[in-house]
């Protein structure tokens, strides 16, 4: 999704692609499943909005981690969006961590309209694209954004707690003449393919602007002495959630036998 192209315009008013124009962005992630590879996602975005949930379903860290640190990999500016604060007395604990770490983050609720202008300002005049777990409400976000929009929504399974698949592809939409946004589907899991250490360490900025006070130029900041980012979760300066979603992004990078940067990329 999001590829430029040159048509040609013949005689009887027909249209056919004649060339696929570069691409100046591209956010891919793991093949699904145990399947090497890289699938493309979409091409030609500005940034990339990652939706959380503080309730139904219940905020996941590492799930979360693992959506800003594609749009990291990728090179993607982020925006991180803690929804559903109506759900929650202190929406602020959920993206205390993004905000440590640099990013931008908004607090939305569809119901109390919620955010939601500021929401539209981090959209406007840009192609953005809508990630994160399934269930978050990033189609009712859309529909409060776009009026007359009414994309399909569901609720938050009573028995399981999780989310119901609603988009099923990704699709683009028009917010009026203020750019577009893509919506993508829900997921319960996402991969990388096979960073290197410098990309999981640069998907982590916080942890490395932390790095230059530890005792070891190598250390990896698992259990080596005098570590400054260890040091730095014990004193409430980093939180554990972020060091511990970096140290399973380390492990994966380090067992990987070769990278994953074959596959499908259009």
């Amino acid at each position: 999704m999001g590829d430029t192209v040159s048509l040609g315009v013949h005689e009887d008013g027909s249209r056919t692609i004649e060339e696929t124009l570069p691409r100046r962005s591209l956010l891919k992630r793991r093949m699904p499943g145990r399947v090497r590879g890289v699938r493309a996602v979409a091409a030609n975005i500005d940034q990339v909005v990652v939706v959380g949930a503080a309730r139904r379903p219940d905020w996941d860290f590492q799930l979360m981690d693992r959506f800003t640190s594609v749009a990291a990999a990728n090179d993607l500016p982020l925006l991180v969006v803690v929804n559903k604060c109506d759900f929650v007395a202190d929406p602020d604990a959920f993206g205390a961590p993004y905000v440590h770490a640099g990013y931008p983050v908004l607090y939305t609720s569809v119901p109390e309209q919620r955010g939601l202008e500021e929401l539209r300002v981090h959209l406007k005049g840009s192609t953005s694209l809508l990630a994160g777990p399934t269930g978050v409400g990033k189609s009712s976000l859309l529909n409060a954004l776009v009026p007359g929009l009414r994309l399909r929504t569901s609720e938050v399974s009573a028995k399981s707690g999780s989310g119901r698949h609603t988009t099923v592809a990704v699709e683009l939409h028009a917010l009026g003449s203020d750019g577009f946004v893509a919506d993508t589907p829900g997921l319960r899991d996402i991969g990388m393919w096979g960073l290197d250490l410098r990309a999981v360490m640069a998907a982590f900025p916080e942890i490395a602007s932390l790095a230059n006070g530890c005792r070891f130029d190598n250390c990896r900041h698992l259990q080596e002495p005098s570590c400054a980012v260890a040091a730095a979760v014990d004193r409430g300066a980093l939180a554990a959630t972020r060091l511990e979603s970096y140290r399973r992004m380390l492990e994966e990078a380090q067992s990987a036998s070769r990278p994953w940067t074959t596959g499908r990329d259009r």
